[in-house]
């Protein structure tokens, strides 16, 4: 039991090292090779698990009730980075808004909008500095407006979403279009873009208000269970319940049910609600 003891506190102490510590080697990898991402992932969740099982662990004293627990629990690091995604996300859409605003801008200024577009390095958002990026080295490299939107586009086709890729296709006819047949109403196109953007990104925000009620609620409605259990596991008869046959066989269902209804759920409010 010692032995356990002290296999616990070492695996809590190296777990919250790696996950939390602000040098931890998780985050320095990540920085240096995005190839390793689903790896660094993956070894995340088997740590927080392992940390997760031996805090339970400490408390109940019981295998049967940790390991179920703790699988549930090791999800959490990969609905935070889910949120971080989904954030990263939101950022890049209203970026484009700014972006039209700012070209339209420039235009009215009277400022070639290949110059806006290269102004916008510093000036621009910084959700889509990748795309301005690559329209700048290919203008630079090349001096073709055309090359180097079509580097622009294929840059915001790498984005997960696709309609990063359909707005800088807008984008870049938009200005293709004002340059072979005239710039005189390219402002009042740009702003009038800009607001089809932002009453899109309004409906967006709406839906994304209703999928996180639904999706929170579902994470509630699958821990509650188990949080139950937690309380219940400090009395002796809770424990000895689960040691048997029995009792292994209600926490597997459990399990199960606990995974096919969050996912159930999530997939509702993907679906439905889109």
């Amino acid at each position: 039991m010692k032995f356990s003891l002290a296999l616990c506190v070492f695996t809590i102490s190296i777990g919250a090292s790696l996950l939390y510590s602000r040098k931890s080697p998780f985050l320095v990898h990540e920085r240096k090779n995005s190839i390793r991402k689903w790896i660094i992932k993956n070894i995340k969740i088997l740590v927080a698990q392992s940390l997760i099982f031996s805090v339970i662990f400490l408390v109940t004293r019981s295998v049967n009730i940790s390991l179920p627990i703790s699988i549930v629990a090791s999800y959490f690091p990969r609905l935070r980075q889910k949120n971080l995604e989904q954030r990263a996300e939101e950022s890049r859409r209203k970026a484009w808004p700014l972006v039209i605003d700012q070209l339209a801008t420039a235009s009215a200024s009277g400022i070639p909008l290949h110059s806006a577009l290269l102004e916008l390095e510093t000036r621009g958002p910084e959700a889509l500095r990748s795309e301005i990026l690559a329209f700048r080295e290919s203008f630079n490299s090349d001096g073709s407006l055309e090359i180097g939107l079509s580097k622009f586009v294929e840059n915001a086709k790498q984005r997960p979403e696709k309609i990063h890729l359909q707005r800088a296709k807008q984008l870049k006819s938009t200005i293709l279009l004002a340059r072979d047949f005239g710039g005189q109403e390219i402002g009042v196109i740009l702003r009038n873009l800009s607001i089809n953007y932002r009453e899109k990104e309004s409906a967006l925000d709406e839906i994304a208000t209703r999928q996180s009620w639904i999706k929170n609620g579902a994470v509630l409605a699958s821990l509650t269970p188990w949080i139950l259990l937690i309380i219940l596991s400090f009395q002796q008869q809770t424990i000895d319940a689960y040691r048997s046959n029995s009792g292994r066989g209600v926490l597997i269902a459990g399990l199960a049910l606990t995974g096919i209804s969050y996912k159930w759920i999530t997939k509702i409010s993907q679906s439905v609600l889109r």
